[in-house]
């Protein structure tokens, strides 16, 4: 009778296919996460939304009263919507949705009006009458809780001229600069060399910002920052880091400071777009998609003092009350020592 133990397989046997999958099982997705990568790449692909006949097609459905059922199943579920009615029905991503009912309303606004009409109707129908109660009555009232982001960053730092004849990149579209291209997660970042041994860096985020509000968040961001420098330092084989200078010398030229306040996708249909100067401060305001929300963000263009190092100009923008306590306590301390002196005369 021959044994039933298990025999350990020798280090130089290869391992049966079927022991392989057991240990090692392939992830099976979901019909709904299946459903919604359809939609996503067929909208992507034509702008529309898909019906029965896609899940039909691609096999996802077998037939007409499944697809039914399972399209009604992915409304419950929150992975499709329906945003208008149509023969056949189209369904969209949840995920895309304020992208797409952008798309749908642009259609539907007439972009050239061909007379002026006269209306009796009251003035609190008119699209600038429903900005103006939107902001001062919805979106004002929520700014100072909202979430504080900072994206659209700009950077500039110093290497080596040399650097510049070696590098083999497509050319900027400027002051022949060249330039490299890259992401970090969801952040896209540009890399612009020049001649004089210039660095120029810019990062886009503009859907994904980098939150700004506590010393966690801080964290992330000087992480962010010490990413940006490894991929530079590795494309440039800086191994021993005497090309690229510390964080610490880099400045920060430009950022976007924002607050985003969720609204109705119909809000779009609206086109707000407000620009607003106020001393050294401009603002913007505007409608934005943000994936399945639509928010009315209100962004601030800041532009930090020149050569001031970035790391403390993300401080100051933590902590805006910081170089004012700063100068109150040199102030104090000059007090007292005026005191002081004042006491010993006497």
């Amino acid at each position: 009778m021959e044994s039933s133990q298990n025999i350990p397989l020798g280090s130089g046997e290869n391992i049966p296919l079927t022991l392989v999958g057991q240990c090692f099982p392939r992830r099976r997705y979901t019909k709904s996460e299946e459903i919604n990568h359809l939609a996503i790449n067929h909208y992507r692909r034509t702008g529309n939304g898909i019906t029965f006949e896609n899940l039909l097609s691609s096999g996802l459905a077998h037939h007409k009263e499944q697809a039914r059922t399972t399209i009604k199943h992915c409304i419950e579920k929150k992975v499709l919507f329906a945003p208008r009615k149509l023969r056949p029905q189209q369904y969209y991503p949840v995920c895309l949705r304020s992208e797409v009912m952008k798309r749908i309303m642009s259609k539907n606004i007439p972009i050239h009006p061909t007379g002026v009409s006269h209306s009796s109707a009251s003035l609190s129908n008119h699209p600038e009458s429903t900005i103006i109660q939107t902001l001062e009555g919805y979106i004002l009232p929520l700014l100072p809780t909202a979430p504080l982001h900072i994206h659209n960053m700009h950077f500039k730092l110093t290497i080596t001229p040399e650097c510049y004849t070696e590098l083999k990149l497509k050319q900027w579209k400027k002051n022949n600069g060249k330039y490299l291209s890259e992401i970090i997660g969801t952040t896209g970042i540009t890399y612009v060399f020049y001649p004089n041994g210039t660095v120029e860096v810019y990062t886009e985020s503009s859907n994904n910002p980098h939150k700004l509000e506590s010393e966690y968040d801080r964290s992330r961001l000087l992480t962010f920052f010490g990413q940006i420098k490894d991929r530079l330092i590795t494309f440039l084989a800086d191994r021993h880091e005497r090309i690229v200078p510390d964080m610490m010398e880099w400045e920060l030229t430009q950022c976007d400071i924002n607050k985003d306040i969720k609204v109705s996708d119909w809000l779009q249909f609206t086109g707000l777009k407000i620009h607003v100067r106020h001393l050294d401060h401009l603002f913007r305001v505007y409608i934005k998609s943000m994936g399945k929300d639509t928010v009315c963000r209100v962004e601030e263009i800041k532009h930090p003092k020149k050569n001031k190092p970035v790391i403390e100009a993300i401080n100051e923008i933590f902590n805006p009350n910081e170089k004012l306590e700063k100068q109150m306590l040199e102030q104090g301390s000059q007090l007292s020592q005026i005191l002081s002196i004042v006491t010993e005369l006497l």
